[in-house]
Protein backbone atom coordinates (compact mmCIF):
# COMPACT_ATOMS: atom_id res chain seq x y z
CA UNK A 1 0.00 0.00 0.00
CA UNK A 2 1.13 3.40 -0.92
CA UNK A 3 2.20 6.14 1.78
CA UNK A 4 -0.43 8.84 2.63
CA UNK A 5 0.29 12.07 1.42
CA UNK A 6 1.07 14.15 4.07
CA UNK A 7 1.88 17.91 3.64
CA UNK A 8 3.67 20.39 6.27
CA UNK A 9 3.73 23.85 5.90
CA UNK A 10 5.50 26.69 7.45
CA UNK A 11 3.94 29.74 7.14
CA UNK A 12 5.36 33.00 6.49
CA UNK A 13 7.00 35.41 9.25
CA UNK A 14 8.04 32.19 11.07
CA UNK A 15 4.50 31.65 11.95
CA UNK A 16 4.88 27.64 12.55
CA UNK A 17 2.00 25.79 11.41
CA UNK A 18 1.74 22.47 11.08
CA UNK A 19 -1.18 20.72 8.89
CA UNK A 20 -1.15 17.25 7.61
CA UNK A 21 -3.47 16.19 4.65
CA UNK A 22 -3.93 12.07 4.64
CA UNK A 23 -6.70 9.90 4.48
CA UNK A 24 -7.63 7.85 7.14
CA UNK A 25 -9.17 4.46 7.72
CA UNK A 26 -9.36 4.47 10.97
CA UNK A 27 -11.17 7.29 11.11
CA UNK A 28 -13.45 6.22 8.17
CA UNK A 29 -14.70 3.28 10.52
CA UNK A 30 -15.17 5.57 13.42
CA UNK A 31 -17.28 8.03 11.11
CA UNK A 32 -19.20 5.29 10.11
CA UNK A 33 -19.63 3.95 13.47
CA UNK A 34 -21.37 7.69 13.89
CA UNK A 35 -23.43 7.47 11.03
CA UNK A 36 -25.01 3.78 12.07
CA UNK A 37 -25.25 5.01 15.32
CA UNK A 38 -26.97 8.30 14.65
CA UNK A 39 -27.85 8.96 10.91
CA UNK A 40 -28.62 5.42 9.25
CA UNK A 41 -32.44 5.62 10.13
CA UNK A 42 -32.64 8.50 7.91
CA UNK A 43 -33.21 9.07 4.12
CA UNK A 44 -31.02 12.21 3.26
CA UNK A 45 -27.60 9.95 3.01
CA UNK A 46 -29.11 6.99 0.94
CA UNK A 47 -27.94 8.68 -2.62
CA UNK A 48 -24.63 7.28 -1.16
CA UNK A 49 -24.30 3.74 -2.47
CA UNK A 50 -22.83 1.59 1.04
CA UNK A 51 -25.69 3.17 3.00
CA UNK A 52 -27.77 1.70 0.52
CA UNK A 53 -25.84 -1.64 0.25
CA UNK A 54 -25.68 -1.58 4.27
CA UNK A 55 -29.26 -1.07 4.39
CA UNK A 56 -30.12 -3.59 2.23
CA UNK A 57 -27.85 -6.41 3.17
CA UNK A 58 -26.28 -5.79 6.58
CA UNK A 59 -23.20 -7.96 7.96
CA UNK A 60 -23.52 -10.93 10.19
CA UNK A 61 -22.43 -9.42 13.22
CA UNK A 62 -23.42 -5.47 12.80
CA UNK A 63 -26.01 -5.54 15.26
CA UNK A 64 -23.83 -5.30 18.38
CA UNK A 65 -23.28 -1.67 17.65
CA UNK A 66 -26.15 -0.90 18.95
CA UNK A 67 -27.16 -3.50 20.88
CA UNK A 68 -24.35 -2.64 23.85
CA UNK A 69 -26.20 0.36 24.51
CA UNK A 70 -29.82 -0.92 24.13
CA UNK A 71 -29.23 -3.82 26.54
CA UNK A 72 -28.16 -1.26 29.03
CA UNK A 73 -30.96 1.67 28.30
CA UNK A 74 -28.33 3.62 26.73
CA UNK A 75 -28.14 6.22 24.16
CA UNK A 76 -24.85 6.17 22.00
CA UNK A 77 -23.28 9.43 21.77
CA UNK A 78 -21.53 8.76 18.45
CA UNK A 79 -17.98 9.99 19.10
CA UNK A 80 -16.94 7.56 21.77
CA UNK A 81 -15.01 6.12 18.77
CA UNK A 82 -13.23 9.13 17.51
CA UNK A 83 -11.82 9.70 20.79
CA UNK A 84 -10.17 6.46 21.26
CA UNK A 85 -8.71 6.82 18.06
CA UNK A 86 -7.47 10.25 18.25
CA UNK A 87 -6.30 10.11 22.00
CA UNK A 88 -4.63 6.95 22.10
CA UNK A 89 -2.58 7.31 18.66
CA UNK A 90 -4.56 5.34 16.22
CA UNK A 91 -5.75 7.89 13.42
CA UNK A 92 -2.43 7.91 11.31
CA UNK A 93 -2.64 3.69 11.09
CA UNK A 94 -3.02 2.62 7.35
CA UNK A 95 -5.26 0.22 8.45
CA UNK A 96 -7.71 -0.47 11.69
CA UNK A 97 -5.79 -3.96 12.30
CA UNK A 98 -4.06 -2.53 15.33
CA UNK A 99 -7.08 -0.38 16.46
CA UNK A 100 -9.19 -3.16 16.41
CA UNK A 101 -7.10 -5.80 17.82
CA UNK A 102 -6.31 -3.57 20.73
CA UNK A 103 -10.22 -2.56 21.08
CA UNK A 104 -11.14 -4.14 24.35
CA UNK A 105 -8.09 -2.73 26.17
CA UNK A 106 -8.87 0.97 24.84
CA UNK A 107 -11.96 2.41 27.03
CA UNK A 108 -9.97 1.60 30.38
CA UNK A 109 -6.32 3.55 28.88
CA UNK A 110 -8.80 6.57 27.58
CA UNK A 111 -10.07 6.89 31.11
CA UNK A 112 -6.50 6.18 33.01
CA UNK A 113 -5.09 8.78 30.68
CA UNK A 114 -7.34 11.94 30.27
CA UNK A 115 -8.15 13.38 33.96
CA UNK A 116 -10.85 14.95 32.20
CA UNK A 117 -12.85 13.85 29.44
CA UNK A 118 -14.90 16.77 27.64
CA UNK A 119 -16.87 16.69 24.71
CA UNK A 120 -15.39 17.27 21.62
CA UNK A 121 -18.02 18.39 19.39
CA UNK A 122 -19.76 20.79 22.26
CA UNK A 123 -19.81 24.77 22.11
CA UNK A 124 -22.03 25.16 24.74
CA UNK A 125 -20.35 25.65 28.10
CA UNK A 126 -23.38 24.66 29.87
CA UNK A 127 -23.74 21.32 28.29
CA UNK A 128 -19.94 20.16 28.81
CA UNK A 129 -20.26 18.59 32.40
CA UNK A 130 -22.90 16.60 31.34
CA UNK A 131 -21.44 15.30 28.53
CA UNK A 132 -18.08 14.73 30.42
CA UNK A 133 -20.25 12.49 32.64
CA UNK A 134 -21.81 10.76 29.60
CA UNK A 135 -19.06 10.45 28.21
CA UNK A 136 -16.87 8.83 30.95
CA UNK A 137 -20.02 6.72 31.65
CA UNK A 138 -19.61 5.43 28.34
CA UNK A 139 -15.99 4.34 28.82
CA UNK A 140 -16.60 2.65 31.55
CA UNK A 141 -19.23 0.12 30.03
CA UNK A 142 -16.65 -0.41 27.12
CA UNK A 143 -14.40 -1.17 29.68
CA UNK A 144 -16.26 -4.36 30.40
CA UNK A 145 -15.01 -7.14 29.07
CA UNK A 146 -17.96 -8.63 27.69
CA UNK A 147 -19.00 -4.65 25.84
CA UNK A 148 -15.37 -4.66 24.61
CA UNK A 149 -15.65 -8.08 22.87
CA UNK A 150 -18.79 -7.30 21.73
CA UNK A 151 -18.02 -3.87 20.26
CA UNK A 152 -15.20 -5.04 18.91
CA UNK A 153 -16.61 -7.87 16.97
CA UNK A 154 -19.50 -5.62 15.92
CA UNK A 155 -16.81 -3.36 14.09
CA UNK A 156 -14.81 -6.12 12.99
CA UNK A 157 -17.98 -6.51 10.99
CA UNK A 158 -18.55 -3.19 9.93
CA UNK A 159 -14.71 -2.99 8.30
CA UNK A 160 -15.21 -6.41 6.41
CA UNK A 161 -17.94 -4.49 5.05
CA UNK A 162 -16.61 -1.60 4.08
CA UNK A 163 -13.05 -3.17 3.01
CA UNK A 164 -13.57 -4.40 -0.24
CA UNK A 165 -14.82 -0.94 -1.27
CA UNK A 166 -11.86 0.79 0.77
CA UNK A 167 -9.45 -1.60 -1.05
CA UNK A 168 -11.56 -1.16 -4.32
CA UNK A 169 -12.06 2.60 -5.00
CA UNK A 170 -12.13 4.30 -1.50
CA UNK A 171 -8.31 4.83 -0.45
CA UNK A 172 -7.61 6.16 -4.20
CA UNK A 173 -10.51 8.34 -4.24
CA UNK A 174 -8.92 9.94 -0.78
CA UNK A 175 -5.82 9.93 -1.84
CA UNK A 176 -6.63 11.80 -4.88
CA UNK A 177 -8.71 14.29 -2.89
CA UNK A 178 -5.87 14.80 -0.24
CA UNK A 179 -3.14 15.56 -3.10
CA UNK A 180 -5.85 18.65 -4.65
CA UNK A 181 -6.44 19.57 -1.04
CA UNK A 182 -2.49 20.02 -0.67
CA UNK A 183 -2.50 22.08 -4.11
CA UNK A 184 -5.11 24.23 -3.34
CA UNK A 185 -3.62 24.79 -0.11
CA UNK A 186 -0.39 25.81 -1.41
CA UNK A 187 -2.10 27.98 -3.75
CA UNK A 188 -4.36 29.69 -0.92
CA UNK A 189 -1.81 29.70 1.60
CA UNK A 190 -5.08 28.96 3.67
CA UNK A 191 -7.01 26.27 4.47
CA UNK A 192 -10.48 27.00 4.78
CA UNK A 193 -10.29 28.86 1.56
CA UNK A 194 -9.18 25.32 0.16
CA UNK A 195 -11.52 23.38 2.12
CA UNK A 196 -15.42 22.86 0.33
CA UNK A 197 -17.51 25.38 0.16
CA UNK A 198 -20.53 23.67 2.06
CA UNK A 199 -18.56 21.97 5.14
CA UNK A 200 -19.92 22.98 8.07
CA UNK A 201 -16.58 24.14 8.95
CA UNK A 202 -17.18 27.50 7.16
CA UNK A 203 -19.47 28.24 9.55
CA UNK A 204 -18.30 31.54 11.61
CA UNK A 205 -17.86 29.90 14.79
CA UNK A 206 -15.71 26.62 13.52
CA UNK A 207 -13.77 29.00 10.78
CA UNK A 208 -12.57 30.99 13.80
CA UNK A 209 -11.63 28.11 16.13
CA UNK A 210 -9.56 27.13 12.29
CA UNK A 211 -7.89 30.02 11.48
CA UNK A 212 -6.50 30.24 14.92
CA UNK A 213 -5.19 26.58 14.92
CA UNK A 214 -3.73 27.23 11.72
CA UNK A 215 -1.51 29.83 13.69
CA UNK A 216 -1.08 28.13 16.57
CA UNK A 217 -1.88 24.38 16.70
CA UNK A 218 -1.51 21.47 14.78
CA UNK A 219 -4.18 20.35 12.58
CA UNK A 220 -5.23 16.94 11.14
CA UNK A 221 -7.42 17.14 7.64
CA UNK A 222 -8.68 13.80 6.76
CA UNK A 223 -10.92 13.25 3.16
CA UNK A 224 -13.67 11.06 4.01
CA UNK A 225 -15.22 8.65 1.19
CA UNK A 226 -17.94 7.05 3.14
CA UNK A 227 -18.95 10.53 4.46
CA UNK A 228 -21.57 12.39 2.50
CA UNK A 229 -22.48 15.92 2.76
CA UNK A 230 -21.16 16.15 6.47
CA UNK A 231 -17.58 15.03 8.21
CA UNK A 232 -16.39 15.69 11.65
CA UNK A 233 -14.28 18.51 13.37
CA UNK A 234 -12.80 17.28 17.25
CA UNK A 235 -10.47 18.74 19.20
CA UNK A 236 -8.56 16.18 21.04
CA UNK A 237 -5.21 16.10 22.85
CA UNK A 238 -3.38 19.05 21.23
CA UNK A 239 -4.52 18.25 17.94
CA UNK A 240 -7.78 19.71 15.57
CA UNK A 241 -9.04 16.81 13.52
CA UNK A 242 -11.34 17.66 10.72
CA UNK A 243 -13.00 15.19 8.54
CA UNK A 244 -15.14 16.09 5.52
CA UNK A 245 -16.89 14.03 2.63
CA UNK A 246 -14.65 14.08 -0.59
CA UNK A 247 -18.09 13.69 -2.89
CA UNK A 248 -19.15 16.99 -0.59
CA UNK A 249 -19.37 19.69 -3.45
CA UNK A 250 -21.17 17.09 -6.48
CA UNK A 251 -23.41 15.70 -3.34
CA UNK A 252 -24.74 19.41 -2.58
CA UNK A 253 -24.99 20.03 -5.99
CA UNK A 254 -27.37 16.67 -6.30
CA UNK A 255 -29.01 17.72 -3.26
CA UNK A 256 -30.05 21.12 -4.85
CA UNK A 257 -30.90 19.74 -8.61
CA UNK A 258 -33.81 17.43 -6.11
CA UNK A 259 -34.88 21.00 -4.20
CA UNK A 260 -35.04 22.45 -7.03
CA UNK A 261 -37.91 19.78 -8.33
CA UNK A 262 -39.40 19.44 -5.23
CA UNK A 263 -39.89 23.20 -4.94
CA UNK A 264 -41.50 23.33 -8.37
CA UNK A 265 -44.18 20.41 -7.08
CA UNK A 266 -44.32 22.34 -3.89
CA UNK A 267 -45.60 25.84 -5.99
CA UNK A 268 -48.72 23.51 -6.19
CA UNK A 269 -49.20 23.85 -2.96
CA UNK A 270 -48.64 27.33 -2.14
CA UNK A 271 -52.16 29.01 -3.82
CA UNK A 272 -55.12 28.61 -1.45
CA UNK A 273 -57.33 27.77 -4.76
CA UNK A 274 -54.75 24.81 -5.63
CA UNK A 275 -55.10 23.42 -2.07
CA UNK A 276 -58.98 23.79 -2.15
CA UNK A 277 -58.57 21.76 -5.47
CA UNK A 278 -56.96 19.22 -4.34
CA UNK A 279 -59.20 18.80 -0.89
CA UNK A 280 -62.19 18.88 -3.40
CA UNK A 281 -60.71 16.03 -5.85
CA UNK A 282 -59.29 14.05 -2.82
CA UNK A 283 -62.44 13.76 -0.68
CA UNK A 284 -65.12 13.65 -3.29
CA UNK A 285 -63.40 11.20 -5.01
CA UNK A 286 -67.17 9.06 -5.17
CA UNK A 287 -68.44 12.22 -7.61
CA UNK A 288 -66.17 12.89 -10.50
CA UNK A 289 -66.00 16.13 -11.30
CA UNK A 290 -65.16 18.04 -14.44
CA UNK A 291 -63.31 21.84 -14.47
CA UNK A 292 -66.83 23.23 -14.54
CA UNK A 293 -67.94 21.52 -11.56
CA UNK A 294 -65.13 22.83 -9.89
CA UNK A 295 -64.86 25.75 -11.34
CA UNK A 296 -68.40 26.17 -9.34
CA UNK A 297 -67.86 24.84 -6.30
CA UNK A 298 -64.29 27.33 -5.42
CA UNK A 299 -66.54 30.67 -7.27
CA UNK A 300 -63.90 30.64 -9.82
CA UNK A 301 -64.43 31.17 -13.75
CA UNK A 302 -63.73 27.90 -15.82
CA UNK A 303 -60.39 29.35 -17.51
CA UNK A 304 -59.29 30.09 -13.56
CA UNK A 305 -59.89 26.73 -12.64
CA UNK A 306 -58.14 25.28 -15.65
CA UNK A 307 -54.79 27.17 -15.19
CA UNK A 308 -54.76 26.10 -11.84
CA UNK A 309 -55.27 22.04 -12.43
CA UNK A 310 -52.96 22.44 -15.71
CA UNK A 311 -49.82 23.50 -12.81
CA UNK A 312 -51.48 20.97 -10.51
CA UNK A 313 -51.56 17.99 -13.67
CA UNK A 314 -47.19 19.28 -14.55
CA UNK A 315 -46.65 18.71 -11.08
CA UNK A 316 -47.79 15.31 -11.00
CA UNK A 317 -50.56 15.75 -8.12
CA UNK A 318 -53.80 15.45 -10.31
CA UNK A 319 -54.47 13.14 -13.42
CA UNK A 320 -57.45 13.18 -15.96
CA UNK A 321 -59.70 10.48 -16.82
CA UNK A 322 -61.63 10.86 -19.50
CA UNK A 323 -64.98 9.51 -20.52
CA UNK A 324 -66.28 9.81 -23.66
CA UNK A 325 -66.23 13.57 -24.33
CA UNK A 326 -65.66 14.81 -20.58
CA UNK A 327 -62.73 14.64 -18.44
CA UNK A 328 -62.80 14.05 -14.87
CA UNK A 329 -59.89 14.98 -12.18
CA UNK A 330 -58.34 12.66 -9.67
CA UNK A 331 -56.07 13.06 -6.91
CA UNK A 332 -52.39 11.02 -7.35
CA UNK A 333 -52.56 10.13 -3.74
CA UNK A 334 -48.93 8.57 -3.71
CA UNK A 335 -47.60 11.72 -5.39
CA UNK A 336 -49.12 13.92 -2.64
CA UNK A 337 -47.57 11.73 -0.23
CA UNK A 338 -44.29 11.86 -1.59
CA UNK A 339 -43.79 15.62 -2.00
CA UNK A 340 -44.81 15.78 1.87
CA UNK A 341 -42.15 12.87 2.90
CA UNK A 342 -39.70 14.96 0.65
CA UNK A 343 -40.19 17.84 2.31
CA UNK A 344 -39.99 16.67 5.82
CA UNK A 345 -36.98 14.83 4.46
CA UNK A 346 -35.11 17.47 3.32
CA UNK A 347 -36.22 19.45 6.38
CA UNK A 348 -35.59 17.15 8.81
CA UNK A 349 -33.24 14.53 7.43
Amino acid sequence: MKNDSILSISAPLNERRHIQVRPSAVLELTYAYYFLMKRLDRDRDSNLPWVKQLRENPPPGLDGLREVWRTREMECLGYELFILACGLGYATDATPERFLADFPTLPAKILESIEEIKNPTSREPDADDDSSQRLRRHYEVLSEPAAGLEMQGALTALWGFMEPAWEREGHEVSRAAAALLEKEIASANDLLAALPAHHFVQFEDSAADLRERQLNGRIMVVPLFFASLGGFLLDVGDVYYLGYGVHNESLFQQQQHELSLLAGRLKAFSDPTRLLLLVLIGRLTQFPMTVGDLAKQLGVTQPTASGHLKLLREAGLVDVVKKGNRSFYRLEEAAVMQAIRDLERSLLG
